[in-house]
């Protein structure tokens, strides 16, 4: 009797166990699934972007070459962005919306702010880690200096430099404050989720 009831506990014990990690299984795969899907639309996007250039020789080649992985992300109609944080050893598709759907696959953006590369406040979300995934979860490892790199579905690559952070309410909107710098704004939960970590970051010039 008591080797069964050891048995029974032993296999609610490792059932117990395998739950969080099919979730990160899961949350990977899809994360992974995005990414190639979006790489492949980027690598579309690249080819008739060269059948253009050849007509156009004169003008400055400004796409920065694409992993054909990367490629394979860009091709997903739901993600409109690659970030890449070498320091954090991130990297995630950007989807639009920052509701629980996307966030739960990748970075969102939050609507109504800057695109990325534009003119303005681009303002990206992302879980403090989750069952799926780590996500901005070292966030607060970034340092000032550190780049941020997004490569966008035209195969563009966009450089920010972070120069600051703060926490902040939950509720305070100024992070979506708009103006006439290019600037990157990276968010994500901060003391359990009561609070809001930021990070300001403003676009560096192509050398």
């Amino acid at each position: 009797m008591r080797k069964t009831i050891a048995v029974i506990f032993i296999t609610a014990g490792l059932a117990a166990m395998s739950v969080p990690l099919f979730y990160h299984f899961h949350g990977n795969q899809k994360t992974e699934e995005l990414i190639g899907q979006f790489e492949q639309s980027v690598e579309q996007e690249q080819m008739e972007e060269d059948e253009k250039e050849e007509e156009r020789e004169a003008e400055a080649d400004t796409k920065a070459p694409v992993s054909k992985e990367d490629a394979v992300l860009l091709s997903s109609g739901d993600v409109i962005g690659l970030i890449e944080i070498e320091a954090l050893d991130l990297k995630y598709p950007i989807v639009e919306g920052a509701g629980s759907k996307q966030l739960a696959y990748g970075i969102g953006h939050i609507p109504d702010t800057a695109a990325v590369g534009s003119t303005g406040n681009c303002v990206l979300a992302g879980h403090r880690g989750s069952r799926y995934g780590t996500y901005f979860k070292y966030l607060n490892r970034l340092s000032e200096g550190d780049t941020v790199k997004i490569t966008d579905k035209g195969g563009n690559i966009h450089q920010y430099e972070v120069v600051s952070w703060e926490v902040v309410g939950p509720y305070d909107n100024s992070v979506k404050a708009q103006g006439t710098e290019t600037e990157l704004t990276l968010l994500t939960c901060e003391n359990s989720g009561t609070m809001r970590l930021i990070y300001h970051c403003i676009h560096k010039e192509a050398q």
